[in-house]
């Protein structure tokens, strides 16, 4: 996809987003965050892969927590796009955090934050309008991980792939005990013509507080 698609497609800030992508590719020169290197490849598979659920879900004026934001995806897009919303962008690693505040910074975006911490070791409780993420995680398990963190009412998000329908059954159990609904699900192609399907789900009640269980649990029983 071209420059010039991305904005008839998306009516986001190109010099932004071209911005980003040339700090993303100095940076990965020294470490590994992405291993496309192609800059019209990076517009599919990492720019429009992210914006594809600004189709299906609003996030103006939202308090966002992007999980795993590793490279700045889905969250430093998506803050291009909707500089009334204000994105978290979380990840585990001190190295991506350090080089996503350089990445803000030299964005000037002043609706994003970055926090360097486990997303099951948040103190924020129920603090959050959306939660998403791009591939972090089996479903069910992503969503164990996340769901205490966003509001009565809020959603949390699921950017996936191929394997998304087999996920989706898979975590029909978890999604019972988090009490959450499946609100939408957007199945979309990027140019390529490579599949993608996202969810979106309602959290209906308060998260028991059980929940999320210790990642070695997690990983070891799944809801």
């Amino acid at each position: 996809m071209k420059d010039i698609e991305l904005k008839k497609e998306f009516k986001i800030d190109l010099k932004l987003v071209n911005q980003f992508l040339d700090f993303l590719t100095i940076t990965n020169q020294k470490m590994n965050l992405t291993a496309i290197v192609n800059k019209e490849e990076m517009i599919e598979k990492h720019i429009v892969d992210s914006l594809l659920i600004s189709k299906a879900y609003d996030f103006k004026n939202k308090l966002v927590l992007d999980v795993g934001s590793g490279g700045g995806f889905p969250g430093i897009p998506l803050a291009i796009m909707f500089p009334s919303a204000h994105f978290v962008l979380l990840d585990a690693t001190r190295k991506k955090t350090d080089y996503l505040k350089e990445a803000v910074t030299l964005l000037k975006l002043k609706n994003v934050e970055v926090k360097c911490a486990r997303v099951e070791e948040l103190n924020e409780k129920e603090k959050y309008d959306v939660v998403i993420a791009r591939a972090l995680a089996e479903l069910r398990i992503y969503l164990e991980l996340v769901t205490y963190l966003v509001k009565v009412k809020g959603n949390v998000i699921a950017l996936k792939g191929k394997n998304a329908s087999d996920e989706l059954k898979d975590a029909d159990n978890a999604i019972k005990k988090l009490n959450l609904s499946l609100n939408k699900i957007q199945s979309a192609s990027i140019p390529s013509g490579e599949k993608r399907m996202n969810f979106v789900f309602t959290k209906t009640k308060v998260t028991d507080q059980h929940y999320p269980r210790k990642f070695s649990d997690i990983k070891k029983r799944p809801l």
